[in-house]
């Protein structure tokens, strides 16, 4: 009997983008990431994080910026206009509009923080596999109530 297994070919190396101003926390992502054959940038500015992505067209993007709500969804509209990768979305627990939103604005997950390393890489590595298997879109989706 024949099985299939799913697992991604990162022969090719990935470029992922975490944006946080959490230090402690970032250099243990960028370790599991490296170690699963990412490059990593860490920027911890928004404008920073912009120049970056315009720049190198990230694969994944790990947000994990304290900011107002409305500065938060115009920084997730601008980052999906960089990259047709995945954007990943952390913040303490939020009004469940504010959810909706930020799917509006082209966020393809939104995690609760705290959230483990592994949980995060898991995560992480399950939406760069299915970059392989459909054609990422080039625009925020419209998500309609």
């Amino acid at each position: 009997m024949n099985t299939l297994k799913a697992e991604t070919n990162f022969n090719e190396m990935q470029t992922a983008l975490i944006i946080s101003q959490d230090a402690e926390i970032v250099s243990v992502w960028e370790a599991l990431f490296q170690q699963k054959n990412c490059s990593v940038i860490c920027e911890t500015s928004a404008h920073d994080a912009l120049q970056t992505a315009r720049l190198l067209s990230p694969a994944l993007i790990v947000l994990n910026l304290d900011l107002p709500h409305l500065e938060l969804l115009a920084l997730c509209r601008e980052l999906r206009t960089t990259t047709q990768g995945t954007l990943l979305l952390l913040t303490p627990k939020r009004k469940k509009q504010e959810i909706f939103d930020y799917y509006n604005a082209g966020v393809d997950e939104h995690l609760t923080t705290p959230i483990s390393p592994m949980a995060l890489l898991i995560k992480s590595m399950a939406w760069m596999m299915r970059q392989e298997w459909v054609i990422p879109r080039t625009q925020s989706a419209n998500i309609y109530a």
